[in-house]
């Protein structure tokens, strides 16, 4: 196997991957601020290289990533969790007021409509299993790709799942919040050339959520502390051992989910 990579494929490689699985991977994710210390395309880039190597595990081959998220206004008790006074202001996403650049949300019509067209050309393609792996965690975004996968499935040869690819364990470790350690790790691993931890404060100095563009898992969940700083998942603790053992579970996830569903439609 030379690559899983589709755009490096030469016509005799993808018959004959396909011939042996007959799975795609679409991997997922916008262009989003992701505090001074990582990389714009964090969601996206962690479900690329979560796909590619789950590729080369289980099999089948890998789109290119498409670069491209949604996301809604936040609720005024989001924006209270995440320290803002004023909670009846506009605040798309991560979108925070003051901070230097904006993220690249589409709009959720637009966003439904270029996967639609991405899946209409997977199946044409004739892949038994279509799959979406989603980077990027709003609701809204998870919801389109959920919709569109129970459409698909129902109404063509193809069927269709989306995952978000982390284990339930890692899902539910308040660490894994925005800009936190969990992505902050994975990043370490993936590209540690992209990640500056010296755009931090100094350890041991507060991160507070809203200045910095990040929330823990707490602030999410509706239970920051007093102050609205980071309270789990400092990033400044990451390390890139812990990206990689982080990586390798949800790479394992992601393959025992794809084999799973894949021997359903056999």
């Amino acid at each position: 196997m030379r690559t899983v990579r589709y755009e490096l494929m030469r016509p005799e490689e993808v018959l004959a991957r396909k011939a042996e699985k007959s799975v795609v991977y679409l991997p997922i994710g916008p262009v989003e601020w992701h505090g001074l210390a990582l990389p714009f395309g964090t969601d996206p880039l962690w479900a690329q290289e979560v796909a590619r190597q789950a590729a080369r595990v289980g099999g089948g081959v890998v789109m290119p990533t498409l670069f491209l998220g949604t996301e809604r206004e936040r609720s005024p008790a989001d924006l209270h969790n995440m320290g803002f006074e004023d909670t009846d202001q506009y605040v798309v996403g991560m979108d925070f007021p003051g901070l230097a650049v904006k993220s690249m949300y589409a709009r959720e019509e637009v966003f439904s409509l270029v996967v639609r067209e991405q899946l209409r050309m997977m199946v044409a393609l004739g892949y038994k299993l279509i799959v979406l792996v989603n980077g990027h965690g709003a609701t809204n975004q998870g919801a389109v790709l959920e919709r569109l996968a129970r459409e698909f499935t129902g109404e063509t040869e193809s069927t269709v799942m989306a995952i978000f690819p982390l284990s339930p364990e890692d899902m539910a470790d308040l660490a894994m919040g925005h800009a936190t350690l969990g992505e902050t790790a994975g990043q370490l691993y993936l590209h540690p050339d992209s990640v500056d931890l010296t755009r931090l404060p100094p350890k041991g100095q507060p991160l507070e959520m809203k200045a910095h563009g990040m929330a823990d898992g707490e602030a999410f969940a509706g239970r920051p502390n007093a102050d609205f700083t980071v309270q789990y998942g400092d990033p400044r603790e990451a390390t890139a051992a812990q990206g990689e053992a982080l990586f390798n579970r949800a790479v394992d996830y992601l393959v025992a989910q794809v084999e799973e569903k894949y021997r359903g439609i056999e």
